[in-house]
C-alpha cells in the first residue's frame, strides 16, 4: 500500500497517532471529506463522528470514534485535535452507555457513539 498521507492525532491527554495511511476520511459536518495524497491545505472544524483510515481500493482498514476537533492538512500531513478518540473496535453500545453513565461531562459524545452502533452495527 502506498502510504503516502501522514496522520497524527492529538487528545488533551496524548498523542493517539502517528502514522503513514493511504486515505483518511473525516466526519466534516452532514458529509465526510476524504484526504488523500496533495490535497489542497485545509483547515477546518471537524464533526463528532467515525474517522476511517482507507487503502488503495478504498476498503475501510480501521476506524475510530472521534469527537468534535479541528484538522490542519497541508502537505501530505492530516493533524487531528480532537477530545475524544475510541477505536471502533473498542466499544460496544452497552459499554458506550455505561461510560455516559459516569462521565455526564460526555454523555452527548458517547450517546452519539450508541445512536451510530444502534444505526449501524459493528
Amino acid at each position: 500500500m502506498a502510504e503516502n498521507v501522514t496522520l497524527k492525532i492529538w487528545t488533551p491527554e496524548r498523542t493517539v497517532m502517528n502514522k503513514k495511511v493511504y486515505r483518511v476520511v473525516l466526519p466534516y459536518g452532514t458529509k465526510n471529506l476524504t484526504v488523500i495524497e496533495d490535497r489542497a491545505p485545509t483547515s477546518l472544524v471537524i464533526s463528532a463522528g467515525v474517522l476511517q483510515i482507507l487503502d488503495e481500493q478504498d476498503n475501510v482498514v480501521s476506524r475510530y470514534f472521534i469527537d468534535n476537533g479541528v484538522a490542519d492538512i497541508a502537505d501530505n500531513v492530516c493533524k487531528i485535535s480532537t477530545r475524544h478518540f475510541v477505536e471502533y473496535s473498542h466499544i460496544d453500545a452497552d459499554k458506550a452507555a455505561q461510560l455516559k453513565e459516569s462521565e455526564p461531562e460526555n454523555a452527548v459524545f458517547y450517546d452519539m457513539i450508541s445512536h451510530y452502533l444502534e444505526a449501524f452495527g459493528n
